[in-house]
């Protein structure tokens, strides 16, 4: 249709757009199925086949011209984004500001979706925003910090019909993803008005007001989350209670439970470790996995053989149609990391069966039968058990029994089928405890033949465990009572009695089974989800537990206790209602225990110790009001704890025996904020006191003081204490609480060997973060080191080191951080290695020196915020001062070895260890990497002032996936070597510290330095690969030459055009020689020859056009730096080359470019005053020798390029000073340009 003359396009201007809301109205108030949109996605395909040069006339067509909606608008606009090949838009552009300069950047590989869909939105007069922020993408892993990294993806808001709602074309392109799990109708409508509850899975914008929730979440919520994929909410499917996609096991077992909507299909992959081994020791992991469906939920039973981490991938279908005939795809829908410390111990794999998949799924469906049991699993601790199946009485059974070494046929006893009209009655008898695989098969006499299919199966245990034992905590099933009930009747009655009263009994006993509470973390979640009240009911009263209980619990002297538990996650239900009574103010002391520990009925001890120290380590103490308070009561301890006028440890002893938990508060001395290694105690101070409580049979010791306390700064004042629970102090090892806490009474250390006060005081100061971080002391147990050659190196121990960063803070008590200007911390290094953590420490002048060491987690936890936290203090005293002391080199970090980016950019180094030494003065450094980057590097040294004049002694260069640090040192010292890296695609110009390297030189490198070389200069500059070139032979664009001759080659991928300059730079030199480079054709490659006429630096830069451009001006491609040591040869040049002989040329000879009568070698002459012409020149129709007037014709090899031919040169010696090989390319010959031309 004709575009009418008057229409204008008017964009909507950012700034005047609406705030962003929650939509009010959600997608599946709109529309459920894509063709709804049927005529408008029609319209959109198309017009995205039509090819328009015009952005005004594209628009018309699209959009306007059908007077479309706000909906229709974004609808069709979305869609036609994610059916057109981009690349293929070449609109017509006058001003480099119109749209059509926007859309035109997907043809290079600029173009961005979500720009794109908010130009062309604009211009259909929609509000319209670009969101920029993180997405999961294909190459997202679990648990991976990616928000603290660039941002990596942008998507769209636009504002339609009063809401806003969002939009990713990019990812509902399947141009665009290149992946299997987008579905296979050409585009992904998930993308389109986008639930932001769904959205908040895979996409976290910078900007939080764009996540359109209520209430935002916070990147660490983002980072929680499973990777699921579009499919899991197009399926219907749900997360439950366990919705962390890091799921972590428990005594080597787990379960993962999802809900469903639909009829669904699933099965699984999991793999272990980061290569995906789909076996462990030489089993299929498959066997370690039991996926289990019943009528809306999916479980999933898991056994881990081995400890480490595991990947479990869940794919889906849809089976609303049934079993479809032929190729049956599954998509990823999610994919979760599962975490397990230690290998399951009593279970090996679960029984080899026909399929993954156990229980009543949608294949069950494909015959009318109806199984009594659904679950997948049966327990019995008899051996005995049924299954009852009501099915047409046509149909057949078959089941059989599978154990690993036990044949079918010794199993085939163990079972026996009992058929009745409507129903078959299966009987197992176990005679062998374990675990065994019970496979049902199905035949219908009419369609089958004599073939059984496979119908469903079970997995059967003969064992006396209980279910929770075997399998772990089971969420959101409360279809199990059914078959805990079940199980209690057969342990109860062995006898079987008929089909009918077994269904009654199980539904008589359903109540008492859930009272029973076969899931310990099920009942604990009802128990703390229920709704209490914080007022204590008339008849409640609550006493302390008496002395004489407690006397007969006091530990022995050799008394060490055992650990409970060993992670803080299990008591997130508790710590909830902890944290919910310590805002309540209550009136008595009456109403604060029923609230904290009887509203909800808790009877286990541990969790009654966790309440009531989570609840005294956050309740704001400044609110705590008692209306009435009597003496010696327990309402004036907590305001004398509001006072000031007793402590915490007297409180939780308090608390804790009204809550029947017996108690003794522990004082003695501990090294507080005011500590230093120096320090002795005696009189009042560093007293302190803390708590140990008797726990499920042991001891245990407990400091809620510490715990509501963290130092925040170098001095104790209010502004650097910030109020915060520190988790560690919750019943921690007392291995670990004797370097900090020293009880007065030995007993309370609950040591197996007590330590005598002067072995505290010795012991090195540690912090909680210190054990949080699994560190451990290795090379000086105590606080004070003395040094008397002015250098220690301290050694801590970190199992976790490639999780952990360091950092430490060096001071001298008297003169402070800094000596002669210079800050202390040059003085000292940090490096890992081997797991540990090294730092040596230079002590310039003579005195005491504190070194307080930091550690963090280098992919922050919520817990640690990604701060830095003190985890050990040390003294150190220097008996004599250093003559020449000499700090580290100047670099960027005191801590050496991966920089603060490191793990933002896949780079792997290619040497070990942090510390380089020269071999003659040279080093190299290599860094390979996975993704195409930039790097610069610099040199340091602390006897440089002026870090610009070590610059001509590094050389960095790209050689392949591989980058190159080269180094020669000018003087015998150490040097810092900083590397810094540029993802160009996603960080502009910044440059951010990857590594640094010390480097170690004994003996100074005596020959020329590098020549200044700008950043990123050698190897393949940007246009290199697009052209479609790569380096033939050795990579490496740093080229060491003895004789002074070499080859440079590049295969070409297309016809190309292709120039040298070779320029001569040593010593500040600019000299030009490239007429000393011959470029040679073959049509598969190009190929440099070049000479070196005297030793030293040469650049070779190297410019590439495609042979179909017929620009003049070559942009440059690749450039070489050619370190010659020696040279033999001449410095005759080449012939001459011009233009077209770079269009695929090769010359065989004469190769010298001045010829003359008396030269070494005739060649292919016949005589020395004839002189032979040897060249291939492609598409050439005549090729001729011109000198002065006379031409000589070169004869044409048949079906070939080449030509060849004489030319007697006797009259034209000391007459001619030129010769020329000329070429035409017409037909017939008319037309002539120059190839080549030498001197005479």
């Amino acid at each position: 249709m004709t575009v009418p003359e008057d229409f204008k396009l008017d964009p909507v201007q950012p700034g005047s757009f609406p705030e962003p809301q929650p939509p009010r109205v959600l997608k599946c108030d709109i529309y459920r199925d894509p063709e709804f949109f049927k005529d408008l996605d029609d319209h959109a395909v198309a017009e995205a086949r039509i090819s328009y040069d015009n952005f005004r006339v594209l628009m018309w067509n699209l959009v306007f011209k059908n007077n479309y909606g706000e909906l229709e608008k974004a609808r069709v606009i979305f869609r036609w984004l994610t059916c057109k090949d981009l690349k293929t838009i070449c609109l017509k552009s006058e001003v480099p500001e119109l749209p059509e300069r926007i859309l035109n950047d997907f043809g290079s590989g600029k173009g961005s979706y979500a720009r794109a869909f908010e130009l062309m939105a604009r211009y259909s007069g929609l509000y319209a925003v670009s969101i920029k922020g993180w997405a999961k993408g294909i190459d997202y892993s679990v648990g991976s910090d990616v928000t603290s990294g660039p941002v990596n993806h942008s998507w769209n808001a636009v504002y339609v019909n009063g809401s806003w709602q969002l939009l990713d074309c990019s990812w509902a392109s399947l141009r665009s993803r290149g992946t299997e799990d987008a579905p296979s109708s050409g585009f992904d409508d998930f993308y389109f008005l986008t639930d932001p509850a769904e959205m908040i899975y895979s996409h976290f914008p910078e900007n939080s007001a764009w996540q359109l929730l209520a209430t935002a979440q916070s990147n660490l919520d983002y980072e929680k989350h499973p990777h699921l994929k579009s499919h899991f909410f197009t399926l219907g499917l749900r997360l439950l209670e366990q919705n962390s996609g890091l799921l972590h096991t428990q005594n080597g077992v787990l379960t993962l439970t999802l809900g469903f909507t639909r009829q669904t299909a699933f099965t699984y992959k999991i793999t272990f470790g980061d290569d995906n081994a789909e076996q462990v020791r030489e089993v299929r992991l498959s066997r370690y996995l039991i996926q289990e469906m019943t009528k809306d939920r999916l479980t999933y039973y898991f056994r881990a053989p081995a400890a480490g981490t595991y990947r479990l991938t869940i794919f889906a279908r849809d089976a609303s149609d049934g079993i479809p005939k032929g190729n049956i795809v599954f998509r990823s829908v999610a994919e979760y990391k599962i975490v397990c410390p230690e290998a399951v111990h009593d279970f090996g794999p679960f029984p080899y069966c026909s399929d993954s998949s156990c229980g009543f799924d949608v294949y069950t469906q494909q015959y009318p039968i109806i199984p009594s049991i659904k679950t997948a699993i049966l327990i019995t601790s008899t051996g005995k058990a049924e299954v009852t199946f009501v099915k047409d009485e046509k149909l057949k059974l078959y089941a059989r029994l599978v154990r690993d070494g036990l044949s079918f046929e010794e199993l085939k006893s163990w079972l026996s089928f009992d058929d009745g009209k409507n129903q078959t009655v299966l009987r197992i008898n176990i005679k062998l405890p374990g675990e065994y695989g019970l496979e049902i098969f199905a035949n219908d006499p009419a369609t089958d033949g004599e073939i059984y299919t496979h119908f469903s199966q079970y997995l059967i245990v003969s064992s006396g465990h209980e279910f929770s034992e075997i399998f772990g905590s089971v969420f959101n099933r409360d279809d199990l009572t059914e078959q805990e009930a079940w199980k209690h009747k057969t342990h109860k009655e062995p006898e079987y009695e008929s089909s009918d009263a077994v269904n009654g009994e199980r539904s008589e006993r359903k109540i008492e089974a859930i009272t029973k509470a076969a899931d310990a973390d099920d009942v604990r979640h009802r128990l703390y989800a229920s709704v209490v009240t914080a007022e204590a009911p008339s008849g409640f009263e609550a006493a302390p537990v008496s002395d004489k209980d407690f006397a007969a619990k006091r530990p022995s002297e050799s008394y060490r206790p055992v650990k409970l538990f060993d992670d803080v996650a299990i008591f997130k239900a508790v710590d909830g209602h902890s944290v919910e009574v310590s805002k309540v103010e209550h009136g008595n002391f009456r109403d604060l225990i029923w609230h904290l520990i009887y509203a909800r009925n808790i009877t286990d001890e541990l969790e009654k110790a966790r309440a009531i120290f989570v609840y005294l380590s956050s309740k704001d103490l400044s609110k705590i009001n008692f209306g009435r308070v009597e003496r010696d009561s327990p309402e004036e301890m907590l305001m004398n704890l509001k006072d000031g006028r007793t402590t915490y440890a007297r409180v939780y002893e308090t608390l804790c025996s009204y809550a029947g938990l017996n108690c003794d508060t522990v004082t003695g001395f501990a090294k507080g904020a005011d500590y230093r290694p120096d320090m002795h105690f005696s009189g009042d101070e560093g007293q302190h006191s803390w708590n140990a409580v008797f726990v499920n049979g042991t001891w245990q010791l407990v400091d809620c003081h510490w715990a509501a306390r963290r130092l925040v700064g170098k001095q104790v004042a209010g502004d650097n204490v910030r109020y915060e629970l520190d988790n560690y102090y919750f019943m921690p090892a007392s291995s670990q609480l004797i370097f900090t806490h020293y009880p007065l009474v030995a007993i309370w250390q609950l040591l197996e060997k007590p330590i005598t006060l002067e072995e505290f005081e010795n012991l090195v100061p540690i912090k909680s973060a210190f054990f949080k971080y699994g560190l451990s002391v290795i090379s000086h147990r105590n606080a004070i080191i003395h040094v008397e050659e002015g250098e220690v190196t301290i050694v801590i121990g970190c199992a976790k080191s490639s999780n952990l960063a360091f950092t430490f803070n060096l001071a001298h008590y008297e003169i402070g951080e800094d000596y002669r200007g210079v800050p202390l911390n040059q003085f000292a290094m940090n490096y890992q290695s081997e797991g540990n953590s090294y730092f040596r420490v230079r002590l310039p002048e003579s005195g005491s020196y504190q070194l307080v060491i930091y550690a963090k987690e280098t992919t922050p936890s919520q817990d640690t915020g990604g701060m830095f936290s003190g985890v050990c203090e040390y003294e150190i005293i220097s008996g004599k001062s250093q003559s020449n002391p000499l700090p580290f080199p100047p670099c960027a970090h005191n801590t050496w070895g991966p920089g603060d980016s490191f793990h933002d950019y896949n780079v792997t180094p290619l040497q070990r260890g942090v510390i380089i030494k020269t071999v003659n003065g040279t080093a190299e450094v290599q860094i390979s990497m996975r993704d195409e980057l930039r790097f610069t590097a610099k040199l340091k040294s602390a006897l440089v002032d002026d870090d610009t004049q070590l610059t001509p002694f590094l050389i960095q260069r790209l050689v392949g996936d591989v980058a190159v640090f080269s180094i020669r040192a000018p003087l015998a010292g150490e040097f810092g070597l900083e590397i810094y890296a540029n993802n160009p695609l996603v960080d502009g110009q910044s440059l951010h510290h990857v590594y640094q390297y010390l480097v170690l030189c004994d003996e100074p490198f005596t020959g020329e330095p590098f020549p200044p070389l700008p950043p990123s200069y050698l190897g393949p500059q940007p246009q290199f690969k697009p052209l479609g070139l790569s380096v033939a032979g050795s990579p490496d664009p740093l080229i060491v030459v003895e004789g002074g001759e070499l080859q440079l080659s590049f295969a070409t991928a297309q016809p190309t055009r292709m120039s040298c300059q070779l320029i001569f730079c040593s010593d500040g030199g600019d000299r030009d020689y490239s007429g000393l480079s011959l470029q040679q054709s073959d049509g598969a490659a190009i190929t440099y020859v070049i000479k070196l006429p005297q030793p030293g630096f040469y650049k070779a830069q190297f410019f590439a056009l495609p042979a179909s451009d017929t620009s003049e001006s070559l942009p440059g491609v690749y450039n070489s730096l050619i370190d010659c040591r020696s040279t033999f040869v001449s410095s005759t040049p080449f012939p001459k080359q011009y233009g077209i002989w770079r269009d695929g040329c090769y010359l065989y000879e004469p190769l010298d470019g001045h010829l003359q009568p008396n030269r070494p070698s005739k060649g292919g002459a016949s005589t020395y005053q004839h002189v032979f012409f040897s060249v291939d020149v492609p598409r050439a129709t005549s090729v001729a020798v011109v000198v002065g007037e006379d031409w000589f014709p070169l004869d044409q090899k048949p079906d070939s390029i080449s030509w060849r031919g004489e030319v007697q040169m006797d009259g034209f010696w000391g007459r001619e000073r030129k010769l020329s090989v000329v070429t035409s390319f017409d037909d017939p010959p008319s037309r002539y340009g120059t190839l080549l031309e030498y001197s005479m």
